[in-house]
């Protein structure tokens, strides 16, 4: 009997990983990574793993996306490859093809994700069925999850709240006003912004986040505390009483210092108004970095 297999394929800013996919989900150790700059285009990469799977061919492909997708088709915000679903299935010869956003892939993802890919880092108990992912990696965006349905928005384009503001304003002054949008702050090159705007020297977000960076340690404090601010208004706009997950290079890099997490946590869980029932909403780290391919494989056999 021939396998209905999935290609599941999550393309960020500079990495694209590739796996399979059955009606159980994610096939363990079919992943693999290709760095960008190794090929001039997702079709090239695509290509190249159905070429290592042995005379496997998958039947249809999903694939998530660090950009916008609409009408089937879409583009990487911070790279140049484009995408279009009815030339996918022609050139792979699949029966069909699906685009996503990658945060709405990991909006899909949250409730089948294995339970080592997510660690708790504060709050209370889930309740009820509505959650929200975050991702800060090259860019920013959110997802709203409930039981099953996803609801896609672009917020990293959006202006940052006047809480997060008004403690830039105070602590690096006019510098406050290079940070327009939400993702100018609450991204890699935002938090590398961040570190010039406190005055220290231009470095990189990796070198920023060691723990022996006494200057990085300030840029992290200032960026996590802005972080806890534009959490707690997150959680009264989008109500994710089920849970607030982190995903992404930057947010694991932050997340990773204790003390980072637990001032994300202390802003986050300020809540004078609700007798305090956002304050005790859960947040969670993704810690898996193909967590996005088990979003892709789950919408791909929703829809078989």
């Amino acid at each position: 009997m021939t396998k209905d297999l999935t290609l599941v394929a999550d393309v960020g800013g500079t990495n694209t990983r590739f796996a399979l996919a059955d009606n159980h989900g994610v096939i363990s150790d079919s992943s693999i990574r290709y760095s960008n700059t190794q090929v001039d285009s997702f079709l090239e990469a695509a290509q190249s793993y159905v070429a290592t799977l042995g005379g496997e061919k998958p039947n249809r492909l999903c694939t998530a996306i660090a950009g916008p997708v609409s009408g089937g088709k879409g583009k990487l915000t911070n790279g140049d490859w484009v995408f279009d679903a009815d030339v996918l299935v022609q050139s792979l010869d699949v029966k069909e093809a699906h685009l996503l956003n990658d945060l709405a892939a990991l909006g899909y993802a949250v409730d089948v994700l294995p339970d080592n890919a997510v660690t708790q880092i504060s709050g209370g108990k889930p309740y009820g069925d509505q959650a929200l992912v975050a991702g800060i990696a090259t860019g920013f965006n959110i997802s709203m999850c409930h039981k099953g349905h996803v609801i896609e928005a672009e917020l990293g384009h959006a202006s940052l709240p006047s809480s997060v503001m008004d403690v830039l304003c105070d602590a690096v002054g006019d510098h406050a006003s290079r940070f327009h949008k939400v993702e100018a702050l609450f991204s890699g090159d935002g938090l590398a912004a961040l570190h010039v705007a406190l005055g220290f020297e231009a470095t990189d977000p990796a070198q920023i986040t060691l723990p022996a960076s006494e200057e990085g340690a300030q840029t992290v404090a200032l960026f996590a505390k802005t972080l806890g601010l534009f959490c707690c208004e997150l959680n009264y706009q989008y109500m994710p009483l089920a849970g607030l997950y982190f995903n992404g290079s930057v947010a694991r890099a932050i997340i990773g210092s204790e003390v980072a997490a637990e001032a994300i946590a202390t802003e986050a869980a300020k809540d004078e108004i609700f007798s305090n029932r956002f304050g005790q909403i859960p947040m969670y780290l993704i810690t898996e970095d193909n967590a996005a391919l088990h979003g892709c494989a789950r919408y791909a056999q929703s829809r078989a």
